[in-house]
């Protein structure tokens, strides 16, 4: 049985709740309405980081972030085809038809992981995690410590 790592970058001071999914609860997110906890993960260290990015010109706050790696058993992994996913999962800002998508997965607690493509980089992948799911207690989540990011991305 295979494991598929996955990579979360948070605020130091959100770190004891990084992996609760309450952020994505009260404000949602691509994949879920607020109301249903979800937490977002990347398939490699630099996505999680480029998602980040993506979200604010503010960079300031990288200075003060922290690294999470978890390991997700492949068996609990959702991996639907392009053509599964709604039309317009990718539209910018995120609407109501990724939402809905994701609400019905988080929903049917079929598996603990969502492996969706990024908008950032399409060719590679993050993971939305449920919290709700029975197996969810299992993960073996590791803190790697701050995420030491260069200081030209301050710039």
């Amino acid at each position: 049985m295979g494991t598929i790592r996955v990579w979360r970058i948070c605020r130091r001071e959100y770190k004891d709740s990084a992996f609760s999914g309450e952020g994505a609860k009260l404000y949602g997110g691509r994949f879920n309405s607020e109301g249903l906890a979800a937490v977002y993960t990347s398939g490699s260290l630099s996505l999680s980081l480029l998602e980040m990015l993506v979200q604010t010109n503010d960079r300031s706050y990288l200075r003060h972030c922290v690294v999470f790696q978890a390991d997700v058993p492949e068996f609990l992994v959702d991996s639907p085809a392009m053509t599964d996913l709604p039309e317009e999962w990718n539209q910018i800002p995120y609407g109501h038809a990724s939402q809905d998508f994701g609400d019905d997965w988080l929903s049917s607690n079929k598996s603990l992981a969502l492996k969706i493509p990024s908008v950032v980089i399409p060719i590679e992948y993050n993971y939305v995690l449920n919290p709700n799911h029975p197996d969810y207690s299992n993960l073996q989540i590791e803190e790697k410590g701050q995420a030491g990011v260069d200081q030209r991305l301050f710039t």
